[in-house]
């Protein structure tokens, strides 16, 4: 079993190997095995027609932190399946900020519940991420 440090380490190298990863420029704040908080630069790449950032970066912002945090169990995981809630859009902010709880971690499936925030703390959006742990851990994934 890895230290936690040293999954967080494994986890943000799979990021940064990822082309996808660095365009969408996702700056953790916290990862622990309860909880992951990143953020996300309101940038003029993610902006859709509308003038708000487009949802499908908000999705990959919810799903990739969740994403992390089910990692943290030391497993590899891939997304079953997930839903945000689009309440307010994701304008006049400098950042969108996401932070992942997680709710249940069982043998199989790992639980994940999201919340999307703005500079001042205002709920954009909420969700639930559900994550399948696969066989090996998170330093064989990617070979």
């Amino acid at each position: 079993m890895y230290t936690e440090e040293e999954q967080r380490q494994q986890i943000f190298n799979l990021i940064n190997d990822s082309e996808f990863m660095r365009y969408l420029d996702i700056d953790f704040v916290e990862l622990t095995r309860q909880k992951a908080i990143a953020r996300m630069k309101l940038d003029a790449r993610y902006i859709n027609g509308y003038g708000t950032m487009h949802g499908g970066c908000l999705y990959s912002l919810a799903d990739t932190v969740a994403g992390s945090l089910a990692n943290m169990s030391g497993n590899m995981c891939t997304t079953v399946d997930g839903y945000l809630n689009y309440f307010e859009p994701a304008v006049n902010t400098q950042y969108v900020y996401c932070e992942a709880e997680l709710a249940r971690a069982g043998r199989s499936l790992i639980n994940v519940k999201v919340r999307l925030t703005n500079d001042d703390g205002k709920l954009l959006d909420d969700g639930v991420f559900n994550y399948f742990r696969m066989r090996g851990d998170i330093s064989t994934s990617g070979k």
